[in-house]
């Protein structure tokens, strides 16, 4: 049975309520191969987990247990989990994602079975006039050579991965020349197969001779003909080269390629310029993502000291973006955006002369933990007391993104008399009934639900979740986490945006995933007492399209909270900071500006 054949059953099976327990098994052992498969293990998670539509009455958490009971499969999902971790973190070597793709200085294309194009970089839409939904036209081909990919597509789950399966020949406009484009088979972020188009040129490689005639068992005559053949050398010529009959040279070559497997002289180039570029350009690829160059950010790393006030060992790394003398503002990060800040949220920075600055939370970044999970916001709390203590500041408001807010209540309630004001953007907020989770979209659903009620499962779950990412599916994860959230989709059309993002997941990844187990785990754990003894003004920007925390239960959370505001974007999804960055701002401003005029009074 084939790979997808067996996706479809298990997709199939989704459709039914009783999930057995060895289709969830075998599917986490096979992530541990195969993390693409994930999506298939957050259906049958959404459908079995939640188990909203047997349960549609609200609860209290605390009389509300968990519905369906799956202890005795967790054990599994752990030794699926020791075993995806043994395996270590690769980079950026899915030859089928976006990230890959645009990678490549050479124009080069994503292409559906069907001839649509998913992803062309800049250089195929400048140089070839790709473009994302279109289909390949057959203008530009030479004749017969579009039709021959056409089927090459619709054929290509036959063929092996990252292998190259045919060149054609095309037109460059204001070029009478014709230049030649490679098709291979690439897996897209669900594992299922893509063409991978690019450009096909070809350069004997002394340093390669070696491997490529170790790696296929070669003879000497064998590489001086796959020498010639890449060289564009004929064998008419290599015959007199090497004083042999042009008979005796072509019996030669037609037993090289019958030892390959081969059928003619291009098939044997591609051969060669698969394997050169597999295992020289793309091991250049593969290495993990250095620090991007910001000269506009300024980093630090702050000692921090144990209750006692004694040298602890621990670091807090912050980071500071904005005038030097500005208004201090905190920023809380989320877990998927850390730290990034657009261009135009620089330019909010320097007109209003705020400060920006950004503590990464333990586990995040270079930031330290103390090895307890219990009571992490308030220890927080005593680490950004001990962070405003050395840069002089006292008092300031906090702003705070996703998870963010959850520390910065922290904050208020451990120092009520320095925290001014919080802003929280797109904030979360304590999860305490059913609806809450019903009305989720899965992606949100699936892995809050699984953090509060099957925490062992979580590890393997956003394990394999990010192993994708770092395979080089970051811009397909996080539009396929937005897909139904149109207002955050839009985001993704700013490449700077895209760039930021990506540039910022090995930071915020630098010690592991445990970062995101915990965030995920904190969203869903019981946080609300933070939520007591914050007098502080708080202002709620809140999308109304926001996929976790819908609107409607915003205001349900803030009712009886005089000191509680909620501004409702009527174009907002979860990436607030982003969408609106003026009206963050602008919110930050009135809310300090309020404050001032409160002291002034008083």
């Amino acid at each position: 049975m084939s790979k997808n054949v067996k996706d479809d059953n298990l997709e199939a099976q989704n459709d039914s309520e009783d999930i057995s327990n060895e289709a969830l098994i075998n599917l986490a052992y096979s992530m541990a191969v195969e993390p693409q498969r994930l999506h298939i293990l957050t259906k049958i998670l959404d459908n079995r987990l939640h188990a909203l539509h047997r349960a549609p009455r609200l609860a209290n958490e605390e009389d509300d247990p968990h519905p369906d009971n799956i202890d005795d499969i967790s054990t599994h999902f752990e030794r699926a989990f020791d075993l995806l971790d043994r395996q270590g973190r690769r980079f950026n070597y899915a030859t089928g994602s976006i990230r890959y793709v645009d990678s490549d200085m050479r124009p080069s294309t994503l292409v559906r079975e069907d001839g649509t194009i998913f992803h062309a970089n800049k250089a195929a839409v400048e140089t070839l006039g790709f473009t994302k939904d279109s289909t390949i036209s057959a203008a530009r081909f030479e004749h017969g050579h579009h039709t021959r990919l056409m089927r090459d597509l619709q054929s290509i789950a036959e063929h092996e991965t990252d292998k190259m399966i045919a060149v054609y020949n095309l037109y460059v406009e204001g070029d009478e020349k014709h230049i030649k484009i490679a098709l291979s088979k690439a897996l897209d972020f669900n594992g299922d197969p893509i063409g991978r188009l690019c450009t096909f040129h070809i350069k004997w490689l002394p340093e390669m001779s070696s491997q490529f005639k170790n790696g296929f068992d070669l003879t000497d005559t064998d590489i001086a003909i796959t020498k010639a053949v890449v060289s564009g050398v004929s064998l008419k010529e290599l015959a007199k080269q090497r004083g042999r009959a042009i008979a005796t040279v072509r019996t030669q070559a037609n037993a090289l390629l019958s030892k390959l497997g081969l059928r003619s002289q291009i098939e044997l180039a591609c051969l060669y310029s698969g394997f050169t570029r597999f295992n020289i350009k793309d091991m250049a690829l593969t290495q993990k993502p250095g620090r991007p160059n910001e000269p506009w950010r300024s980093k630090f790393i702050l000692d921090l000291p144990n209750r006692q006030n004694e040298p602890s060992g621990r670091k807090l790394q912050y980071e500071m973006v904005g005038p030097p003398k500005g208004r201090p503002v905190l920023y809380f990060h989320s877990m998927l955006t850390g730290t990034a800040l657009t261009q135009p949220m620089r330019d909010e920075l320097q007109a209003r002369n705020i400060r920006m600055i950004m503590p990464w939370r333990p586990h995040f970044a270079s930031s330290s933990t103390d090895g307890k999970s219990r009571g992490s916001p308030e220890r927080f709390a005593r680490d950004v007391e001990y962070l405003l203590d050395h840069l002089n500041i006292e008092t300031c408001q906090i702003t705070g993104h996703i998870s963010g807010p959850i520390y910065a209540y922290a904050c208020a309630q451990y120092m009520p008399k320095r925290i001014t004001g919080i802003v929280a953007c797109g904030g979360s907020i304590p999860l305490t009934t059913r609806k809450q989770f019903k009305l989720m979209e899965p992606p949100s659903r699936v892995s809050l639900y699984v953090a509060r009620y099957a925490p062992t499962i979580m590890p393997m779950l956003l394990r394999a979740m990010l192993s994708k990412v770092d395979a080089g599916y970051d811009e397909e994860f996080i539009q396929g986490h937005y897909a139904r959230s149109p207002h955050d989709q839009s985001i993704f059309r700013n490449p700077e945006f895209i760039r930021l993002i990506r540039d910022m997941f090995p930071i915020i990844s630098a010690q592991g995933y445990t970062c995101y187990v915990r965030d995920i785990q904190m969203q869903a754990s019981k946080w609300g007492h933070l939520l007591e003894g914050v007098t502080c003004p708080v202002t709620l920007l809140h999308g109304e399209t926001d996929p976790a925390y819908r609107i409607d239960t915003v205001r349900d959370f803030i009712k009886a909270k005089p000191n509680f505001t909620l501004i409702s974007l009527p174009k907002g999804g979860q990436l607030i900071p982003y969408q609106c960055p003026e009206i963050m701002f602008e919110t930050l401003d009135a809310q300090y500006s309020g404050a001032q005029d409160k002291a002034l009074a008083g």
